[in-house]
C-alpha cells in the first residue's frame, strides 16, 4: 500500500512545494514510484514540474468536485523520472465555496484516494496551500503522515500553536495520521538565529522529530525555473544532498517502526 506524505504549514514561504518536488524527486531516485498530487490552487508544484496547466483537460478540481471522478484521469507524467502528477489548476481556488454544500466536504480527497488504485505507487506526496480552510482539512483527513516544513525564523513558531490546535481537532476524523515532524528548510548553519529557533523547536515540541535541515539555497528556485528538481539541475549541490537525506529519513520511518530502545515513536 502506498505511503502517503503531505507536506503541511498553513504558512506561505515554508518551502511546502520545494520539498514535495524535491523529495518525490530524492525517492524515485532510490527506486520508488511516486505520486505527487498538487493543492495548492497556485499549482507552483505543477508548473514546476513541466506541467502546462493552459492545456490540461482535468485537473484535482475535477477530482474534488466530481462524484465518483477517478484519480486516474487527473494523473500526468511530470518532468521528473519516476514521478506522476495530479495537477492543479487556478479554479481550485473556487473549490472551498463549491464544497460548503458537499455533504461530508472535508472528506472528499480521502473518498477519492481511498476508491483510486494507487497499486502502482510506493509514495503519494500531497503539497498544500498556504492557508486553513477547506482544502487544506481535506488534506489532513486523507493523508496517513505529516511533515511541517518550516523556515526557522520567528513569525514561523508564532503560528504553530494555531496550526497543532487544528491537529488535534482533525484526529477525530484521522486518528490513524502519524505527524512526524519538522522539517527545516531555508537554514543558514552559520546563522545564530537559526540555531535558537531549531533548538527552541526541539524544547518547545520534544515529541516532534527534527528532520535532516535543509539550506538556503538559490539553487532551489533555479531549478524551479528549469522546471526540473534540483537533484538533477545540481546533483552534487547541498541541498540536492540534503533533499537525498530527507528521503532517506522518510524511508527509515515508517509508521510504527520501534525506535534503538523497542519502544515505538510517539508522535502528537
Amino acid at each position: 500500500m502506498a505511503r502517503s506524505i503531505a507536506f503541511f504549514n498553513q504558512k506561505g514561504g515554508t518551502a511546502k512545494t520545494t520539498s514535495t518536488l524535491n523529495v518525490a524527486a530524492a525517492l524515485a531516485e532510490r527506486g520508488r514510484r511516486v505520486l505527487a498530487i498538487d493543492l495548492d490552487p497556485q499549482a507552483s508544484l505543477s508548473m514546476a514540474t513541466g506541467i502546462d496547466i493552459s492545456a490540461l483537460d482535468h485537473s484535482v478540481y475535477d477530482l474534488l468536485l466530481e462524484d465518483e471522478f477517478p484519480i486516474a484521469r487527473v494523473i500526468v507524467p511530470s518532468s521528473i523520472p519516476g514521478v506522476d502528477l495530479a495537477p492543479s489548476h487556478p479554479d481550485l481556488a473556487a473549490a472551498e465555496l463549491e464544497l460548503l454544500n458537499v455533504l461530508e466536504r472535508e472528506r472528499q480527497l480521502d473518498y477519492r484516494l481511498r476508491a483510486a488504485d494507487l497499486s502502482n505507487y510506493d509514495y503519494v506526496l500531497i503539497d498544500s496551500p498556504p492557508a486553513l480552510n477547506i482544502l487544506s482539512i481535506n488534506i489532513l483527513v486523507a493523508t496517513g503522515e505529516l511533515v511541517i516544513p518550516i523556515e526557522p525564523h520567528p513569525l514561523s513558531l508564532m503560528v504553530l500553536r494555531r496550526l497543532f490546535d487544528t491537529l488535534r481537532r482533525v484526529r477525530r476524523l484521522n486518528p490513524e495520521m502519524t505527524v512526524h515532524g519538522f522539517l527545516p528548510t531555508k537554514v543558514h548553519h552559520s546563522s545564530r538565529l537559526a540555531a535558537d529557533m531549531l533548538a527552541t523547536l526541539e524544547e518547545e515540541f520534544p515529541q516532534m522529530a527534527l528532520l535532516p535541515a535543509v539550506p538556503l539555497s538559490v539553487r532551489g528556485a533555479e531549478s524551479v525555473a528549469e522546471r526540473i528538481s534540483v537533484l538533477h539541475y545540481m546533483p552534487r549541490s547541498a541541498v540536492a544532498g540534503a533533499y537525498r537525506d530527507v528521503g532517506a529519513w522518510l524511508e527509515a520511518h515508517a509508521p510504527g517502526i520501534a525506535t534503538s530502545n523497542g519502544t515505538e515513536r510517539a508522535y502528537a
